[in-house]
């Protein structure tokens, strides 16, 4: 049976988990400078390696991802990819990350770096499978343990942890 992912509980999950992401980044991940996986992750690589502006490389490869993930998930799953696309990630400065960013003390919660690693993973991990299981996508990374997923029946979250893995060692 398919799910209609545009159900107003499913959009309120997605815009749930979205938020959530968000909060996570502003409250334990950037205040402390921690590492990232995901597309931010790769781009940070790929700057160092080749110099290539972070946002031209983040617009670039979601571009992609997005493409990719039309083409093989089909036109709801682009849909909603779109829609979390212009709420969170980093092509068009985020709403939800921008709110947060502008309430100070959130950025304070904790300077203790394993704290931070803890609850920032907790709050991206949460966001993350809230959106996921709602059939849509944060974009970037996202897409790529989701079409494997589709062709192979490799496991999104493993294959998550194996992208996430790479990039951080990278890094």
């Amino acid at each position: 049976m398919k799910t209609n992912i545009f159900r107003p509980k499913n959009l309120f999950m997605i815009f749930l988990g979205n938020t959530t992401m968000a909060l996570g980044i502003v409250m334990f991940v950037l205040p402390n400078e921690l590492m990232t996986g995901g597309t931010t992750g790769l781009s940070l690589i790929i700057d160092h390696y080749l110099h290539l502006p972070i946002s031209v490389f983040v617009f670039i490869f979601n571009f992609i991802m997005f493409l990719l993930g039309a083409l093989i998930l089909g036109f709801d799953f682009a849909l909603t990819t779109l829609i979390s696309t212009f709420y969170y990630p980093f092509i068009l400065y985020p709403i939800a990350l921008g709110f947060f960013q502008n309430i100070s003390s959130l950025s304070t919660i904790t300077d203790d770096r394993m704290l931070s690693s803890i609850f920032g993973g907790l709050f991206i991990g949460f966001s993350l499978g809230i959106v996921i299981r709602c059939g849509a996508s944060t974009g970037g990374m996202d897409i790529p343990p989701l079409i494997l997923n589709k062709k192979f029946g490799l496991p999104v979250s493993v294959m998550l942890y194996v992208f996430d893995f790479l990039i951080l060692i990278g890094q």
